[in-house]
């Protein structure tokens, strides 16, 4: 009878849920590479775990390693990741523990560093920071995929902290098992989303495995850590099996979620249809039933990176947009959100990076140059020398120009075959947005206005001829993104 000594003991059979999920997780990031991974899926899968030390990674990483080294397994290699935030005394230490447990697993380690933006909370910059380093990382390696530790009780607290913020049905989807990151494609899997905190704590007691903790996890003035220690355990004494429940709750808002977000493509393709780029149509949008609209206007703000609002401010948004308030029914309609601008004109909705600097009149003086910076109007003026209609250069070098801000009543004549009109009248034939026209500089010459952005030349002062100048206006501002 043959010898059982050198044989590898029998896996525990409590681990095969947990080995099985880490198994499908690299199949399912194998089959959904991108066509641009066409030369890599011949080759075995790359995948980079996220490995902060504590317990939930360590048994992440524990278990990737030990799917690796299985017999015909299609993972080619991991990469390890650990994103040093600074933001705890024992940062640095937490450094050298997962160098440790790495070369325990003969997994190779890549320490990011990273430093967090505070503007939208400690935690939240966290998160960003910690994501686009691992997908940076993943990039670096050629890496088809990022692994991270969520499990089924962070899930559970995502959907409460959401449920207590409001959160619409994206919000409340929570966690995804698996999202495509904006960054070149890379996936974000998470295998352990059906997993317990309770299971993942077995495993690392069964095993003896070494774990660091954040000792912030465990104050409770952090929302997320008061669900953890006092509101879960309470909804598990009143209902036992409250996790599979809820789970499965979380699943259909997720369901319906993508529904919506793809009734929302759906209906914004529509709105964009023949408008202008980054307009969308007043009149398309109007067609719509007012949840609809809203659906639209979030994706369409979501488009241009601006994070989703309030609903209030949507609300607001469609009132003022669609002519439901006195707001609404002419040009001045203006919803900030940060830097830009929601505006509405000649029945499209604009966006517009909003321009905060203050006007004041100020003189140049042309000598020749291609191009003149004038940093207190936000834009360039350009002079443009050819044979065409322009102005004398020698005439326009002959005295200063001086930039003012339009006042109202001043008369110009842009046509030579046209009589003079005020500016209002001329810009209303010409297009130009009346929230516009306070940001452009009108350039003067010894008293009389010879250009206005939008425009052109007063033709009164212009002729024919090689050499003639013509005068352009380049702002920073814009309609379009």
């Amino acid at each position: 009878m043959a010898s059982s000594r050198n044989r590898p003991p029998k896996p525990d059979p409590a681990d095969r849920p947990l080995l099985e999920a880490v198994r499908k997780a690299i199949r399912d990031a194998a089959v959904d590479c991108t066509p641009a991974d066409a030369a890599r899926k011949a080759a075995k899968l790359k995948l980079v775990v996220a490995f902060s030390g504590g317990p939930d990674s360590t048994v992440l990483l524990d278990l990737v390693s030990r799917v690796q080294r299985e017999r015909g397994s299609t993972l080619g290699a991991a990469l390890a990741v650990h994103v040093h935030h600074g933001l705890q005394e024992s940062a640095d230490a937490w450094v050298v523990h997962c160098e440790e447990q790495c070369r325990l697993r003969d997994v190779p380690l890549t320490v990011c560093r990273v430093r967090p933006e505070r503007k939208r909370g400690i935690e939240a910059g966290a998160r960003d920071a910690r994501y686009a380093a691992l997908v940076q990382a993943a990039q670096s390696h050629g890496a088809q995929a990022v692994l991270t530790a969520h499990h089924a009780d962070d899930r559970i607290e995502t959907f409460l902290l959401q449920w207590l913020r409001g959160a619409g049905p994206a919000g409340l989807a929570g966690i995804a098992a698996q999202r495509t990151s904006m960054l070149a494609g890379v996936r974000i899997v998470r295998p352990l989303l059906e997993v317990t905190r309770a299971d993942i704590e077995d495993y690392v007691r069964r095993h003896g495995l070494a774990t660091v903790s954040d000792p912030s996890n465990a104050d409770p003035r952090f929302a997320r850590n008061a669900l953890r220690t006092q509101v879960l355990p309470r909804l598990a004494r009143i209902r036992a099996g409250f996790r599979k429940s809820a789970a499965r709750s979380i699943e259909l808002v997720g369901e319906a979620a993508e529904l919506l977000e793809q009734i929302a493509r759906e209906s914004l393709e529509h709105c964009l249809h023949d408008a202008p780029p980054g307009m969308l149509r007043l009149d398309s949008l109007a067609t719509f039933e007012p949840a609809r609209q809203a659906l639209v206007l979030r994706a369409w703000l979501e488009l241009h990176g601006i994070e989703a609002p309030p609903r209030a401010r949507v609300r607001e948004a469609l009132e003022q947009a669609l002519g439901q308030t006195p707001a609404g029914r002419n040009s001045r309609m203006l919803i900030r959100f940060g830097s830009r601008e929601l505006r509405r004109h000649r029945g499209l909705l604009c966006l517009r990076t909003a321009n905060e600097l203050e006007r004041t009149s100020e003189q140049i003086r042309w000598q020749g140059e291609s191009r003149l910076a004038v940093p207190s109007w936000g834009g360039v003026l350009r002079f443009v020398q050819g044979d065409q209609v322009g102005f004398d250069p020698e005439w326009l070098q002959a005295a200063p120009l001086e930039l003012r801000a339009r006042t109202g009543g001043e008369r110009f004549k842009p046509h030579p075959t046209r009589p003079s009109k005020r500016l209002k009248h001329l810009f209303q034939e010409a297009g130009v947005p009346e929230f516009e026209r306070g940001a452009l500089p009108m350039v003067w010459r010894a008293g009389r206005l010879i250009f206005v952005p939008g425009l052109g030349e007063d033709a009164r002062l212009t002729e024919r001829g090689r050499g003639q100048v013509r005068i352009e206006w380049q702002g920073a501002a814009s309609l379009t993104l």
